[in-house]
């Protein structure tokens, strides 16, 4: 791999780019082939860390703007994840993959949200807004609600000019639920927010993504609106068992691997699904050669093996790494809390109706209505 400052250069034309992710979705293809294309995807990926590091900066500090306790993260997408991608979307072509490189900002409600999603669109940089997606307005099939706007880097280093970096708004809700969804999603070994799996699920999730609007305040989907979508949801949280489930998917944290000391930047997270431990690699802000490297290498010595999984992410700190990622540690606390902010919520609306009732029944007696 080629480094300058330390950052990973792309070393092959977009043409050999889009025709390895052709070939690494091929049933018919020679081992060398498939190792080469293999080569230029780590590259391809690992080359997007320069413009990702950028996008990140840029989306740190306006959401510190308007949440001083916002969060913000980034990672570079699994190669699992983009293979997948790459079979279910038939047009999807590796060189112009919009999502390999993610930003993400969590901030504390929807109406912040939307805050920093205007004041984004306002900025003047050269970073380039190519597409915006709505998901809180419209969500997703799956449920998911959150901001995406994909960006094109322009500036000073041409080797990356034109790369795209996805970034992500979602408040404490929104990203409580979409951590539920990958951590079940993972486990289960279903991909849960792409909607492929079981239906039970499925419709639990969106039920709850309907329910937590509403604990935000934001109005019921046009399609729910006919819909008790609480007594749905209470259905499922008791068919599926949710608390005792939820719970058996929490994980043990392993020794903490590679650099121990303060000041860690990039982090690659093993998780194991047999053991339910996870094992963490910490790399400094310029050690991201080595950090890109260990990450290749450990996917490749566990691409058959289904029980591992492994990320290369970038946080200040632990404590924000998990709070960014509780789906690697398989941390569904928040999302809990939330079901039950949902149950407590009803409880006082189904109180207030009885209630309104009641006072309607006295008053039609006193009027002698009745």
């Amino acid at each position: 791999m080629k480094i300058k400052n330390n950052w990973i250069e792309p070393r092959f034309p977009k043409e050999q780019v889009k025709k390895a992710g052709v070939i690494l979705i091929s049933s018919d293809i020679s081992p060398e082939d498939y190792e080469r294309a293999f080569t230029i995807l780590h590259n391809w990926r690992s080359s997007h860390a320069f413009p990702m590091q950028i996008m990140l900066d840029f989306l740190r500090t306006n959401a510190l703007r308007v949440d001083q306790k916002a969060l913000a993260v980034q990672r570079l997408k699994r190669v699992p994840s983009i293979i997948g991608k790459l079979e279910r979307e038939q047009n999807m072509n590796l060189s112009r993959m919009e999502d390999i490189a993610g930003c993400r900002a969590v901030v504390s409600d929807v109406k912040q949200v939307l805050e920093l999603y205007e004041n984004l669109k306002k900025s003047r940089t050269q970073k380039e807004i190519y597409r915006q997606r709505d998901y809180i307005s419209k969500p997703k099939e799956s449920g998911y609600r959150g901001i995406h706007l994909i960006y094109k880097y322009h500036g000073n280093k041409a080797l990356f000019d034109g790369m795209p970096v996805e970034l992500q708004i979602r408040s404490k809700i929104q990203h409580s639920w979409a951590t539920a969804v990958e951590v079940v999603g993972t486990f289960t070994k279903q991909s849960l927010k792409s909607s492929y799996g079981d239906s039970e699920w499925l419709d639990f999730f969106k039920y709850a993504s309907v329910e937590f609007a509403k604990l935000e305040g934001y109005p019921c989907d046009e399609k729910f609106k006919d819909e008790d979508t609480f007594k749905k949801l209470d259905n499922y949280v008791k068919s599926l068992d949710l608390y005792v489930r939820l719970n058996a998917f929490k994980v043990a944290i392993d020794k903490l691997g590679g650099n121990k000391k303060n000041g860690d930047y990039y982090y690659i997270l093993r998780l194991d699904l047999k053991e339910s431990k996870i094992r963490i690699y910490g790399y400094k802000k310029t050690d991201l050669t080595q950090a890109t490297a260990f990450y290749d290498d450990e996917e490749k010595k566990f691409e058959n093996d289904p029980s591992k999984d492994l990320v290369l992410v970038s946080a200040e700190s632990l404590a924000d790494l998990k709070k960014a990622y509780p789906n690697y540690f398989s941390d569904t606390d928040e999302f809990t809390k939330n079901i039950k902010k949902v149950y407590s919520q009803n409880k006082k609306m189904d109180e207030i109706s009885k209630l309104g009732k009641f006072i309607s029944n006295m008053s039609d007696e006193l009027m002698g209505k009745k």
